[in-house]
């Protein structure tokens, strides 16, 4: 069952599983930046059929319980899984990497202080781009201002999403 640090139970489930991964979304947010609170774990995972199901029997051992997956059929294995812990107080949601875009945020994670593999700020840009939610654009001011960043990947990948023109735009905003 989960521990009091949900992302280092995760971390050495899916090494155990031997499913390479990375953390995305506010949590991979919060290893570059100042904390903020977000209520569910997002993970981009390279996951075929098989391990989909390997993955599933091992959440449901931990205490989980599925409650969604989409394209569950799929001959490349499910497209979403979301488990959620019996007390309901983790939610963890999978997106396989299914993209040569998902496949880089998975290739190019590093992993943080606790060993948990989490995308690169870089990825998190596009990723966050690409959503271009209200609570996106407060995480990619922060991110946009962290020093050494690979500018040229980011422009790369956003032009690959027809994203320059709101890349340019952020880019603008944070002087850079």
């Amino acid at each position: 069952m989960v521990s009091e640090r949900p992302l280092v139970w995760l971390a050495r489930l899916l090494d155990g599983l031997r499913l390479p991964y990375a953390i995305i979304g506010a949590h991979a947010v919060n290893a570059w930046l100042e904390p903020r609170f977000t209520s569910d774990i997002d993970v981009t995972i390279e996951l075929s059929a098989e391990a989909s199901r390997d993955l599933t029997a091992a959440f449901e051992r931990e205490g989980f319980a599925v409650v969604r997956i989409h394209g569950e059929r799929l001959p490349s294995g499910p497209d979403f899984l979301r488990f959620t812990s019996r007390d309901r107080l983790v939610t963890i949601e999978f997106q396989p990497a299914k993209t040569s875009f998902q496949q880089h945020v998975v290739q190019r994670a590093r992993r943080d202080r606790n060993g948990t593999c989490v995308a690169t700020p870089e990825d998190l840009i596009v990723l966050k781009l690409i959503a271009n939610r209200p609570k996106d654009q407060i995480d990619l001011l922060g991110l946009a201002a962290l020093d050494g960043l690979d500018w040229p990947y980011v422009e790369s990948a956003a032009r690959e999403w027809e994203l320059a023109e709101v890349l340019a735009a952020l880019r603008a905003r944070v002087g850079r």
